[in-house]
């Protein structure tokens, strides 16, 4: 018996094809699949859909994130950098920052975090608004 098959594993995934989930509503211009969870390490795989023209305004990354842009196109406002197809983008915990879809968006996504907290939302005063949180994307998955 090797090391690995000792282990118990907390990650839970997605049931069946990716493909034939529905996408779920985060939002009126944004959508999410989850794809795996994993509450104890606080990590989270996930698919993005953004309807162009959706703009997230400043929030912050509590999480540190990595995005794969799969079709589309993102524009980071904060740095004035543009992703399209096969771009990778890497956000490290407290990075702040204003995106845009520039086309209907599709990316693959992944946080790793220290807290629940994934990203928080600004209003237009720098307060909180809103949260993305490990929790909420778990309830996602069915």
């Amino acid at each position: 018996m090797s090391t690995a098959d000792t282990h118990s594993y907390s990650v839970r995934c997605s049931p069946g094809l990716t493909s034939e989930r529905p996408w779920i509503a985060a939002g009126d211009e944004f959508d999410i699949k989850v794809l795996s969870v994993d509450e104890p390490r606080k990590t989270v795989e996930f698919m993005g859909r953004i309807k162009a023209g959706y703009r997230s305004g400043n929030h912050l990354h509590t999480s540190e994130t990595h995005l794969l842009v799969i079709e589309g196109r993102l524009k980071n406002h904060t740095t004035g950098v543009e992703f399209g197809p096969g771009d990778y983008c890497y956000q490290p915990k407290g990075d702040l920052h204003d995106e845009e879809a520039l086309e209907d968006t599709i990316f693959y996504g992944s946080y790793r975090a220290d807290t629940n907290n994934l990203v928080e939302f600004y209003d237009s005063d720098g307060k909180v608004a809103g949260h993305f949180t490990l929790s909420d994307l778990s309830k996602m998955l069915p």
